[in-house]
Formats: C-alpha cells, sequence, structure tokens
C-alpha cells in the first residue's frame, strides 16, 4: 500500500466513515474510491477534482495528500 493510499484509509477510519459513506461525501462513486486506497489508482494523477473533493471530506489539506512533507517536491 503507498503513502496516499495509507493517507485516505486511516483518516476515513478516523473520521468513523464508511468506504460507501466517503464515495457518496466526495461524489464518487465507490469503486473510484477504492482504487484510491487500496493503490490501485495513483491519486497525485488524479483528476483535481477528486483530490478536492476526497480532501474536503476528509478534513486534508491536498498538499498533505499528493506531497510527501506536505510540499511540492521542488521545495515550494
Amino acid at each position: 500500500m503507498n503513502r496516499e493510499a495509507r493517507i485516505l484509509k486511516n483518516r476515513r477510519r478516523e473520521l468513523k466513515l464508511t468506504q460507501q459513506e466517503l464515495a457518496v461525501e466526495a461524489g464518487m462513486h465507490i469503486r473510484q474510491y477504492q482504487r484510491y486506497e487500496y493503490g490501485e489508482s495513483d491519486i497525485s494523477g488524479a483528476p483535481v477534482k477528486h483530490v478536492l473533493r476526497l480532501c474536503l471530506a476528509l478534513e486534508l489539506d491536498p498538499y498533505e495528500l499528493v506531497f510527501e512533507d506536505g510540499r511540492d517536491v521542488a521545495g515550494k
């Protein structure tokens, strides 16, 4: 499981949400959410609207999810 998948899974569990509840909250099909949580689809290559909706539903900063150490690899 990759870093992003672990973040999604751990945060979803912290908020006591099922995968279905989170998918509905983020406005996506449950199978698409599962692909992100299981690491089958790379979240950093996902459509921006998916990333932002997931971050909103999970109360996460998008930078925290997409970039390691919460910042761009260029150090910005």
